[in-house]
């Protein structure tokens, strides 16, 4: 008996055997990836108060600007450095409106640092180039990880720009500034007087370069009433106490052309005309983009 159960046991054994080597290991579960490395702890309040802000400079090159694609300073760069006491979380550049309400024109905006160098074309996202003979401003926010802000503030001069239509060169400048309904300078203060003198040199310089062409100078004035209204047809004319757009356009045009005269542009080559609000290159329902409507052109033509 004692032998049955010996052999018993044996047989036993070995089934168990058999059986374990039978069947397929069970897989080994993956390992979990490491957790990611804790963020830095935040300074304590005396070291945070040890740290700078970040301090922004910036070059921006050429100025003036003259993105009208003839090949010469039509790409505007804007070189940026940093320096920081913390790594930078985000940045922010916005170029606005040169007149209020000053609306947003372009920008660009990251995480991290900028990049050292942006090159821009003139153009907004929206396709529309910037204005002639006009100041855009431009502002640069960065913001380290804890939270602290440095802006850098600057402005854009933009050329008068030659745009070519054909046989024809025309100049677009809304940046001329007249006295309040008149079509004179007088009583300006003295950065509108500094600035539309600035504006008509270059200008001039631009005109005398092309000296085979006639120039014809045109004024155009902002309508402040409805298209297609009887009130739109007493503004472009005017009353007995109101100068209309079309007689105040151009008497503005005139005024342009005597200065060009004593910057030595010659006269020969020189006429005027007012369009008053006759040919607007903003909708009448985008009062934000109106000063685009008052504006002096300079046609050139063989």
């Amino acid at each position: 008996m004692k032998k049955v159960l010996i052999i018993l046991l044996l047989a036993l054994a070995a089934l168990s055997l058999s059986v374990s080597c039978a069947s397929a290991p069970e897989p080994v579960p993956a390992a979990p990836p490491p957790p990611p490395p804790p963020s830095p702890p935040p300074p304590i309040e005396e070291e945070l108060e040890e740290l700078v802000p970040p301090q922004i400079s910036v070059r921006i090159s050429p100025q003036p600007f003259s993105p009208d694609g003839d090949g010469v300073d039509d790409l505007l760069t804007v070189a940026i450095n940093i320096e920081s006491d913390a790594p930078i979380h985000a940045w922010h550049i916005e170029i606005r409106e040169p007149s209020p309400s000053y609306i947003l024109f372009s920008d660009w905006e990251g995480l991290g640092a900028p990049p050292p160098v942006i090159v821009w074309d003139g153009y907004s996202a929206q396709g529309e180039l910037v204005q002639s003979a006009t100041d855009y401003h431009f502002a640069i926010r960065v913001t380290d990880i804890y939270n602290q802000s440095s802006v850098y503030q600057g402005t854009i001069w933009v050329d008068v720009l030659v745009h070519r239509e054909g046989d024809i060169l025309r100049v677009i400048v809304p940046s001329i500034v007249f006295a309040p309904n008149a079509g004179s300078f007088d009583g300006l203060g003295s950065d509108d007087l500094e600035s539309n003198d600035r504006i008509l040199r270059r200008i001039s310089e631009i005109l005398n370069s092309f000296d085979t062409y006639q120039i014809m100078v045109e004024g155009h004035a902002n309508p402040t009433t409805a298209p297609g209204t009887n009130a739109r047809a007493n503004e472009e004319q005017g009353t007995r106490t109101v100068m209309g757009l079309l007689p105040l356009s151009q008497e503005r045009a005139r005024s342009v052309l005597e200065y060009l005269v004593d910057l030595g542009v010659d006269r020969s080559r020189l006429s005027y005309v007012g369009m008053g609000g006759t040919r607007t290159v903003v909708e009448y329902a985008d009062r934000d983009n109106w000063w685009k409507n008052r504006r002096v052109e300079f046609i050139l033509v063989r």
